[in-house]
């Protein structure tokens, strides 16, 4: 059978003609979609570095503690080291002692971590959260966001520390590797303080320690029972002031004076 030319030519208009006006608005609002998605430029892919360290996966990152972190540190000296240990320590924290605003700094951080777990020459890397050890934060003298270097050599011998401030948003894993290779903070004068955690007087004399308690005391209490204890302790003086002096002596000066002996008529 033969079908007229006609027929042919027509199919296109009697299938357009079956599709209902949902279907064309839905058609022609997926053709603008597309038109507008093109013209939304698409994010930024992530730096060369970022993706290294990810490749990489997670160095090894040291969490210092209070009763652990001499330990940490001078274990990395052995006796067949013929040069210092360098150590890079993170003073970082929270909600409390960073307000929230180190966790760009410790991405960073662990990413150059990352790369340099395959560099020999790279430093020891550990963290110090002041959030969790405010004590050992306060007898250092150490604050976030900070980065302390290090270089360690033997028990007796003098550790150089040298502390580079670090910004809060525009700290990234480049920041920690410009430092590495081009080692621009060692043009700073090294650290010399009563709270240097190895050659200060406080550590010489035991004493970092107590006073890292006494300044977290400080911190923790409310001021208003600072307040209260001042009052009671003033009021206290002030009352013995105004009683004067009590005693024996004071009780003896009260009593009447005795009579002469004898009635007092001469004869």
């Amino acid at each position: 059978m033969r079908i007229p030319t006609v027929s042919v030519l027509a199919l296109p208009l009697l299938v357009a003609a079956q599709e209902s006006p949902l279907d064309q608005a839905k058609a022609q609002a997926q053709y603008w979609f597309g038109k507008l998605q093109s013209y939304i430029p698409s994010p930024a892919s992530e730096s060369p570095l970022e993706a290294a360290a990810a490749k990489v996966g997670e160095a090894k990152i040291h969490h210092l503690t209070l009763d652990t972190w001499q330990e940490t540190i001078r274990g990395s000296v052995t006796p067949e080291s013929s040069l210092p240990q360098e150590w890079w320590v993170l003073a970082t924290g929270g909600n409390k002692t960073c307000f929230g605003l180190c966790g760009k700094i410790e991405k960073g951080f662990n990413e150059s971590a990352a790369l340099f777990a395959v560099d020999p020459t790279a430093p020891h890397m550990a963290m110090l959260n002041c959030d969790e050890q405010p004590v050992l934060c306060n007898s250092w003298g150490a604050g976030p966001p900070h980065l302390w270097t290090m270089e360690v050599g033997a028990p007796g011998s003098p550790v150089p520390i040298i502390t580079v401030p670090l910004n809060t948003t525009s700290t990234t894993v480049t920041t920690f590797t410009d430092l590495h290779s081009s080692k621009s903070y060692k043009k700073k004068a090294p650290y010399e303080g009563w709270f240097h955690p190895f050659d200060g007087e406080l550590a010489q004399y035991g004493a970092a320690v107590p006073v890292g308690y006494v300044i977290w005391f400080f911190g923790v209490v409310p001021s208003w029972m600072f307040m209260i204890g001042i009052s009671f302790f003033s009021r206290t003086i002030m009352n013995k002031r105004t009683l004067g002096p009590q005693g024996p002596a004071a009780a003896a000066g009260a009593r009447p004076r005795a009579a002469p002996a004898g009635d007092g008529v001469t004869y």
